[in-house]
């Protein structure tokens, strides 16, 4: 696993709470940006849910949570309450997952969905790291293009990063896929 660099980081940690209050204020206050939405009839795609969304999550019927944050770990004990398992693959913020992360992240949403579970993927706004493991999965299990995942995405969830496809371990997750099935 590639280890971030410590500017990664220190940047990271330099405008978490700055970049926080601003996705508050646009999604709790102004309500200018959905907290999460619905990216799939079984996939959603949100920011940072705090413990006081994880009823409302559940209520939707979220089962699993897939968490990209490396500076959150999630409510897990409320999790716990309502039967919500979490896998967590910690990401610096302002980079991306990694390939292997990826996969585990993909496969992870896929194993829920495939028992109709509702999987929830967040990072701190829902608009990169939780939106790449969203268009990797699109790809691989709903069998899009990229370009047709990027598109879906952004008119289920404008803000989220407009050139996600562009991202190197996008790239390089599609290309594994297409080694995949041409050696099938």
């Amino acid at each position: 696993m590639k280890k971030r660099s410590f500017y990664d980081r220190a940047y990271a940690g330099t405008v978490f709470y700055p970049t926080l209050a601003w996705n508050m204020m646009l999604g709790r206050f102004l309500k200018v940006r959905n907290w999460w939405d619905f990216i799939d009839e079984f996939v959603i795609v949100g920011a940072r849910p705090f413990t006081r969304d994880v009823n409302a999550l559940a209520a939707l019927g979220v089962r699993a949570v897939v968490n990209t944050c490396e500076e959150y770990g999630g409510p897990v004990e409320e999790y716990g309450r309502h039967g919500i398992v979490q896998l967590h693959i910690p990401t610096v913020d302002f980079t991306h997952p990694t390939i292997d992360n990826i996969r585990q992240g993909v496969e992870f949403v896929q194993e829920h969905v495939s028992k109709g579970d509702i999987v929830y993927i967040h990072c701190k706004a829902g608009r990169a790291r939780s939106a790449t493991v969203a268009i990797c999965w699109l790809i691989q299990y709903r069998n899009m293009t990229p370009e047709d995942a990027q598109a879906l995405l952004l008119s289920k969830r404008p803000h989220i990063n407009p050139k996600l496809t562009q991202r190197t371990v996008v790239r390089e997750f599609v290309e594994g896929l297409e080694r995949e099935r041409q050696q099938d």
